[in-house]
Order: C-alpha cells, then sequence, then structure tokens
C-alpha cells in the first residue's frame, strides 16, 4: 500500500528519470499527498453545498404542496358552500349578489394563493442561489489550493533534481 514515502505503483517520475534527455525536466510527482487533503476538504465543501440545495428544495416543495392541498381543500368547501346557497334562494337578484359575493371571494383568494406561492418560490430561489455562491467560493478556493500543491510539488520536483545533479557532478568529480 502506498505511503508518504513509499509512492507506489503508479509514480511515474521515477520512470521518466530513465528517459533519455528527461532527467533535466521538472516532472511534478503524480502521487504527491499534498493534493489528496486539499481535495477531500474541498469535495466535502462542494458535496455540503449540492446537499444544502437539495434540502432547501424539498423543504420549499413540501411546504408548497401543503400549501396547494390546504388551499383546494378550502376552495372545495367555499364551492359546495356556494351551491349549497344557491338552491336556498327564491329571487333571480338574492343568486345574482351571492354568485357575485362568491366569485369575488374566490378571485381575492386565488389571488393571496399566488401571491403565497410566488413568495415561497422567491424565498427557495434566494437561499439556493446563496448555496450556489458558497459553491462558486469553493471553486475559486479549489483552483487556488490545488495551484499551491501543484506549486509544493514541482518545487519538490526541482529540489530532487538539484541533488541528483549535484551527486552527479561529485560522482564525476570524484572519477576524473
Amino acid at each position: 500500500m502506498p505511503t508518504k514515502r513509499n509512492t507506489g505503483a503508479f509514480d511515474f517520475s521515477t520512470m521518466m528519470a530513465d528517459w533519455p534527455g528527461m532527467s533535466d525536466w521538472p516532472m511534478p510527482a503524480f502521487s504527491n499527498w499534498a493534493f489528496a487533503e486539499r481535495e477531500d476538504k474541498m469535495e466535502a465543501k462542494a458535496i455540503a453545498s449540492f446537499q444544502k440545495m437539495g434540502q432547501t428544495m424539498w423543504t420549499h416543495a413540501e411546504q408548497a404542496f401543503s400549501d396547494h392541498m390546504d388551499f383546494v381543500s378550502h376552495r372545495l368547501h367555499e364551492d359546495f358552500e356556494c351551491a349549497k346557497s344557491l338552491s336556498q334562494c327564491v329571487a333571480p337578484e338574492e343568486t345574482m349578489a351571492k354568485l357575485q359575493d362568491f366569485y369575488s371571494k374566490m378571485a381575492n383568494e386565488y389571488q393571496q394563493h399566488f401571491e403565497k406561492q410566488a413568495a415561497l418560490f422567491r424565498d427557495s430561489f434566494s437561499e439556493n442561489a446563496a448555496a450556489v455562491e458558497e459553491l462558486n467560493e469553493t471553486a475559486m478556493e479549489s483552483v487556488s489550493e490545488l495551484s499551491k500543491a501543484a506549486e509544493e510539488s514541482l518545487e519538490e520536483v526541482k529540489q530532487a533534481a538539484g541533488k541528483s545533479t549535484s551527486r552527479r557532478k561529485t560522482a564525476t568529480t570524484a572519477k576524473s
């Protein structure tokens, strides 16, 4: 199993050193453990943002459906009450007055219901926009952190290359 000291089978940097002309070229280590911890933290933040958006969506959808079912139930009750009261009317003027009252009340209730539903949608959108902003910040942080890790990895390779060059010079000087 690979460790920080033993990089495992997929460390291509050791193979690259054997290729002619490649020993002087700085090759980042593919199995650099500096990437792993940073990637784990960023992945956790990204997944948390997606989970927050999903939770917000389901909570608001549940609230919207519950409110809508309450509204439909109320409207159905009002419709039956209107039909019952119309059956008891004796004069056309009385019928027209009840219908006018029923339709104006119904229009007001539909308008209020639509405003409630629009407010729920607006709230859900605002909360999810905040989660998307967090996700955007995580993406920017990811780029920054991975750039730092790549720079650190490249620096390690340069230091290792400098040590091997000084060893070669020492070995060449000792042979002469």
